[in-house]
């Protein structure tokens, strides 16, 4: 065989195992996020790393679930890589003993964070992460763990970095915070036990296994609301006790995108798979005969 067939099969051979590779990388990216969630106290952050290890069981339709690979930045710790990350989650912003709120990391990062934020972001007035192993109503798939790996999984699933961030009364319209802009004007501070779905969101992926029932009287449930004429976004859940104002709001343009991960470049299915490795194969016997 000459030359130039060697080299023509050596090309075809390097293409098909270039294209194998991406086609299994993109699988495994597919599979699991980067989340950065920012901490709070020692019990807190074991509560967190707890909720991330139950993440990848909450798949009440069947249809798939992510793993997170978490880091928890503390707000004494230096200023991570934003860029490195799928979402940066920020619990609810409250002292009690479970939360010890210090808005320092995020308020000291508004650019850094800013810079790194994708198209996806989720503000609610609910405090699931208190609720969650603590209090009314615990860890219930239709409450607060759905409620936290849904909103994880929904901001982290499209580009760039994310953004979840609950009850944040103390630092979202602070003049160093980079929600500050959007949310000025809009943001209300009152109590809530009624949080509704409504029917034109229910079906949308954020809202997966979730429920009206499951998501209010926690004791309180809900302790930010926002006006529903805000730019940008949609709300996503109500205020039930005040018509015209929401409980959770997440970008509008995005609102009914899904929560498997970031979108890849379409991979070949199984027989299109068999046959690349056949071609392989054969392209390899040819080489040897050679």
């Amino acid at each position: 065989m000459s030359n130039q067939k060697h080299r023509l099969i050596n090309q075809a051979i390097l293409g098909i195992a270039t294209t194998f590779g991406l086609f299994s990388a993109s699988i495994a990216n597919a599979a699991s996020l980067n989340v950065l969630w920012y901490g709070q106290s020692n019990i807190y952050n074991a509560t967190i790393s707890e909720l991330a290890a139950l993440a990848p069981t909450f798949d009440p339709e069947g249809d798939g679930s992510l793993d997170w690979n978490l880091t928890i930045w503390n707000p004494q710790d230096p200023a991570p890589n934003f860029s490195d990350y799928d979402v940066l989650a920020i619990g609810a912003a409250a002292r009690n003993r479970i939360l010890n709120f210090d808005p320092t990391g995020i308020l000291n990062n508004k650019e850094a964070i800013s810079a790194a934020r994708g198209n996806r972001t989720f503000l609610s007035g609910q405090d699931p992460d208190n609720h969650y192993g603590y209090g009314n109503p615990g860890p219930r798939p239709n409450g607060p763990l759905g409620f936290l790996v849904n909103s994880v999984n929904w901001a982290g699933s499209a580009e760039g970095m994310g953004i979840v961030a609950l009850a944040g009364q103390q630092w979202w319209l602070n003049d160093r915070s980079f929600l500050k802009d959007e949310l000025e004007g809009y943001a209300s501070y009152f109590h809530t036990d009624n949080v509704v779905i409504p029917t034109e969101t229910s079906d949308f992926a954020v809202n997966e296994g979730l429920t009206t029932a499951g998501l209010s009287n926690w004791g309180v449930s809900s302790h930010t609301a926002f006006d529903k004429n805000i730019p940008g976004y949609l709300s996503i859940n109500d205020a039930g006790s005040r018509p015209g104002y929401a409980v959770t709001i997440v970008t509008a343009s995005e609102a009914d995108g899904g929560t498997l991960g970031q979108e890849t470049e379409s991979v070949p299915e199984p027989t299109s798979t068999v046959a690349i490795v056949g071609l392989a194969i054969a392209l390899f016997k040819c080489k040897r005969r050679s």
